[in-house]
């Protein structure tokens, strides 16, 4: 509890006559406005003390009121302590009962005083302001636009006058939709703490904070004027071309004709060469055909350089490395949402850094580059200006007309079920509906639930007396003769036709064309649904669906490429959307600056624990600008999703929608049957992978490599995955178990905890750190090895340091003993204690949030769920009381044991076959300069600092593990290719550098001297492919 030093009037006043609005908190009239410093109970000061791991006073006075005295003295006296100025006093409450500091302001305009060419710090603020103290400043949240410019205007005047005295000033912000802090914190429940934590070390500097409400509160492009401002439904009929040379951006909305533009281009100049790149195979599928290229998945990688025009995802562009060549045009199709996944998503991840080289030459060497994006904004522009030749300008023509003008019926409840019980509704009435979700296992879940006898049962003219009771929302406009017509309906006639595209199926033969032929194939369907797979590039323009759905999670997606989802559908006809009221997996920092920060002193520490240089190994390949951008994608991605329900909801408005409110209330059974079919989904997908077909790991890799598997081969490659990561028998409980490959990596992290740590080391500042293991070291080492992005990179060591440093070993080796604890033991309470002073860095390093208020068991039961472990407990009796002791559960540690077991089995013959490998490799060498009087080729070895001096020096030194292990993976993909004939080997051989080649064709003769010599025979130039 905190106990307040103002008080209410006896008779409040009910509102204020201006505002009609009731009044909140009122001061005695004609008397200054004063700060207030609240009282502190002895629990919330020690919460603080803790928090800031700031030493209390000896002897501290509680009053018979409960205030602890000395406490504001305290924080006087500790400027490293940070001061939260907020809005009231239930706000400044509201945090200190979570361990902050905070004083409440009577308004936002009075922590400081004066005019503004003379003001200064409010005089009940100054005891505070100590050179250095931090202050952050956190107001109320606001969506009017009169209110937000005032609450900035306040903020920035407050920053000033602290920065006067020379004290830091930074700005929290409250994401939304709740008004104030108290709120919010309500709203969260026991989510509060970690979301408060990761919002104020997400706070903003004034700079930082006017760079967002000036530039960015807005949408679209600020900094980049246009050259050409249109309003025109169809942007292809204004615009007939474009300029010959430089980077041209086109900002037009959805469905108004930007790609019409390149295909009269394309038309009018069909001898330029032309390059389409994508980032989703059906957008670039779409645009092949209406753009007329070939189809990268169509022509062998050898002949791309062949093609006049090509379309390309830029998953492949890497492969492009060895025949580059300058386009006469370079297109790139919603540029916002291609540049997003080019720097974050994890199917670019292993070859991102040679993608972004290749991309560099792209852009710099063609003549025209054209980006196209609905909401095409600054940083898009900027990066792709960083890659063009210096001096030039973009060329930006801007449409502003919107597509919008449709009614929007808006589901404010905190779940799905009312939204989805009157998606089945309509259907149900006969309605031919659209839905889209942010959310692939929902998706699988309607369809499910849709396809089941539950959701079949009613449909046409017997379910219209149910179905206007269900139904939430104005009823749809419909034919008289829907419910009239008494001719007796076929069984087939009344089932549903449901058809879903996700990303598990949408390279399947039959959802390709189904794609191609789109507008054709929905004359079928009765409801059609579509997860991101079918986010852009697909224009469905022919009137087919009486509505579309919308229900988005707020896991992934910004509130643009949910309105992308939207908006596949052309037709005007309404729209039902339902926005999760805030983001299942907590608050997301959003502070570009902060998240650059975290990322390069991680990478510091982990190159410091693996013994390279920290300087540079914390870097990677990428340049500066492109580092910059990965991470303000990251914060913008995360503003947005961070309140997704409010952002959407604005751009809807924005774009000229006109949005209804439905209420917030829920549906229990379509709850319950939502439930029962997601059970249903995961139970059948257990079945179906331990009844797979058997695969060798031949067959699992060369499957790695392909676009698309079909279903029963994705299966099977689960099966193997899992019995080659546990080394037992796949049953329906196992998979279960292994939860899409999470347990594995917890298991891996609980083996790296227990393996014996290092010798101490000794940072240049004196710091004493005890390096991590040899398992996790080398696997840190080989990351950096493969990935030459530095956003890419685990860090496996720093996450074990920390991990070490809270003790967890010690603890661990006890648990996994059989040994019983009861929470109270020195050792438990030192980890709680370390992680209680120690928050920021728990959270930035392992991402685990620890509230101050829970106990040390709590504490370790999240330390033990990271690594796969959980507890039991039992209450004897003891001196006449219940004791509960707590220890590993049996089961988990005997599963884990037998599969650490098998890994230390598997790293033995892995040492027994690198030691074979070496020998061999020593051979090799000697025949080689017997034979033919030379060495054989060699990469150059690890540098301290990380580099391997590519292209710098030569060296004859022993191959590297990780170079030969490479090659023997390519040899053996090689020689399966050879079946296939020998244009797939070429193709092969034309994604790796001149050195791995060799090193591939001298394995394959090694390894199969009768597939090699069919090889030469069929292909007498195979030399040629060296060069």
């Amino acid at each position: 509890f905190i106990i307040c030093i103002f008080y209410f009037l006896e008779v409040p006043k009910q509102t204020q006559e201006q505002t009609q609005k009731p009044v909140k908190y009122e001061s005695p009239p004609k008397t200054p406005n004063r700060v207030t410093y609240l009282r502190v109970p002895l629990h919330i000061w020690k919460l603080i003390a803790l928090r800031y791991d700031v030493p209390m006073p000896e002897h501290i006075t509680v009053t018979e009121d409960g205030e602890a005295l000395g406490f504001w003295a305290w924080v006087m006296a500790h400027p490293e302590i940070p001061v939260c100025l907020t809005e009231g006093e239930k706000k400044a409450a509201c945090l200190l009962t979570l361990g902050y500091v905070a004083i409440a302001l009577p308004g936002i305009w009075n922590g400081r005083v004066g005019k503004e060419d003379l003001e200064y710090l409010h005089p009940d603020l100054v005891p505070m302001s100590q050179k250095g103290r931090k202050f952050i400043i956190l107001f109320d949240y606001e969506s009017k636009p009169k209110t937000k410019q005032q609450i900035f205007a306040a903020t920035r005047r407050t920053c000033q006058v602290i920065l006067q005295l020379a004290c830091q000033c930074e700005v929290a912000l409250l994401p939304g939709p709740e008004k104030g802090i108290d709120d919010w914190v309500v709203a969260l429940g026991k989510k509060a703490g970690k979301a408060v934590s990761t919002m104020i070390a997400d706070a903003l500097r004034i700079s930082e904070l006017s760079q967002r409400f000036f530039v960015n509160r807005a949408r679209g492009l600020r900094k980049f004027k246009p050259d050409i401002i249109v309003n025109t439904r169809y942007l292809s009929t204004v615009i007939r071309s474009l300029p010959q040379s430089g980077l041209v951006g086109l900002a037009s909305d959805m469905g108004t004709g930007k790609t019409e533009i390149l295909a009269m281009i394309r038309r009018d100049n069909p001898d330029l060469s032309f390059l389409n790149n994508g980032h989703r195979v059906t957008l670039l599928k779409n645009l092949s055909d209406r753009l007329q290229t070939a189809m990268y998945s169509a022509i062998s990688c050898g002949d791309w350089a062949k093609a006049k025009a090509l379309s390309i995802t830029v998953d492949s562009l890497y492969k492009m490395a060895n025949d580059l060549q300058a386009y006469d045009i370079l297109f790139i199709d919603e540029a916002c949402q291609y540049l997003a996944h080019l720097l974050k998503s994890k199917t670019c991840k292993e070859h991102r850094g040679a993608i972004l080289e290749v991309l560099e030459y792209l852009v710099y060497n063609a003549k025209l580059v054209v980006l196209a994006d609905a909401h095409l904004d600054d940083l898009t522009i900027e990066f792709f200006m960083r890659m063009r030749p210096a001096g030039e300008k973009p060329y930006i023509i801007k449409n502003e007309y919107r597509s919008g003008g449709r009614q929007v019926y808006w589901y404010e409840g905190k779940n799905s079920s009312a939204i989805v019980a009157e998606f089945h509704a309509q259907l149900m009435l006969g309605k031919k509906l659209m839905m889209a979700s942010d959310s692939k296992r929902f998706v699988k879940k309607l369809e499910r639930a849709l396809n089941d006898a539950e959701g079949q049962r009613c449909r046409g003219a017997e379910g219209k007396e149910i179905i206007q009771q269900l139904s939430s929302a104005p009823p749809l406009p419909c034919s008289p003769a829907l419910f009239d017509d008494e001719t007796p309906e076929s069984a087939e006639d009344r089932k549903l036709r449901v058809w879903a595209i996700h990303s598990e199926n949408s390279g399947s033969e039959e959802n390709v064309i189904f794609i191609r032929e789109i507008n054709i194939a929905i004359k079928d369907i009765d409801a059609f649904l579509i997860t991101p797979s079918l986010s852009s590039g697909v224009d469905i323009s022919s009137y087919h669906f009486d509505a579309v759905f919308g229900v988005f999670h707020a896991v992934s997606q910004s509130a643009t490429e949910c309105a992308q989802q939207l908006w596949r559908y052309r037709p005007d006809v309404p729209m039902y959307v339902w926005v999760a009221p805030r983001p299942p997996f907590g608050y997301a920092e959003t502070n570009a600056r902060r998240i650059k920060e975290r990322i390069l002193q991680t990478n510091e520490m982990t190159a410091f624990l693996i013994r390279i240089n920290r300087e540079t190994g914390k870097r990677g390949a990428e340049k500066d600008w492109a580092l910059d951008a990965s991470c303000q994608i990251e914060g913008q991605r995360n503003w947005s999703i961070n309140n997704l329900r409010a952002d959407l909801r604005s751009l809807l408005l924005e774009m000229g929608n006109t949005i209804i409110p439905l209420g917030d209330g829920g549906d229990e059974s379509t709850s319950r049957w939502m439930k029962a079919a997601g059970i249903a989904i995961d139970e059948e997908h257990y079945r179906k992978v331990a009844n797979a077909k058997d695969i060798d790991r031949r067959t699992y890799n060369s499957r790695q490599h392909q676009d698309y598997l079909k279903p029963e081969e994705v299966l099977e490659c689960e099966k193997f995955r899992i019995q080659d990561t546990y080394g037992m028998s796949v049953t329906p409980e196992l998979v279960e178990q292994d939860d899409g490959g999470r347990l594995i990596k917890k298991i891996v992290a609980l083996e790296a905890i227990l393996a014996t740590p290092g010798e101490m080391v000794t940072d240049d500042q004196g710091r004493e750190f005890i390096p991590p293991p040899t398992i996790v070291a080398e696997r840190d080492k080989s990351e950096r090895e493969r990935l030459a992005i530095c956003t890419d990179w685990s860090n496996h060591s720093t996450a074990w340091l920390m991990r070490h440093r809270l003790g967890l070993r010690a603890v661990l080796i006890d648990l996994m003993s059989g040994l019983e604890i009861k929470g109270d033991e020195a050792m438990i309470q030192a980890l709680a204690e370390f992680s209680k002073r120690n928050t920021s860095h728990v959270k930035g390093i392992l991402n685990l949030t620890i509230p101050l208020s829970e106990s040390p068991m709590w504490i370790l039961g999240q330390y033990l769920w990271q690594l796969g472990l959980s507890t039991e407990s039992r209450r004897p009796m003891e001196d006449g009381q219940r004791v509960r002791y707590y220890r590993l559960n049996t089961s988990d540690v005997e599963f884990i044991q037998k599969v650490l077991d098998y890994r230390q089995k598997q790293r033995e013959e892995k040492e027994r076959k690198r030691q074979e490998s070496l020998e061999l490799q020593a051979a090799h060498k000697a025949r080689m300069q017997s034979q033919y009087g030379i060495n054989a080729p060699s990469t150059p070895p690890i540098n301290e600092d990380g580099d391997n001096n590519r292209g710098g020096m030569d060296t004859d030194a022993e191959l590297s593990d990780s170079w030969w292990d490479k090659v023997k993976y390519y040899a053996r993909l090689a020689i399966e290719k050879v079946e296939y004939g020998v244009e797939s080997v070429k193709e092969l051989l034309s994604t790796l550098t001149i050195d791995e080649r060799c090193g591939v064709i001298l394995e394959f003769e090694d390894l199969d001297p009768d597939k090699f010599a069919q090889l030469v025979t069929d292909a007498p130039q195979w030399t040629e492919w060296m060069a």
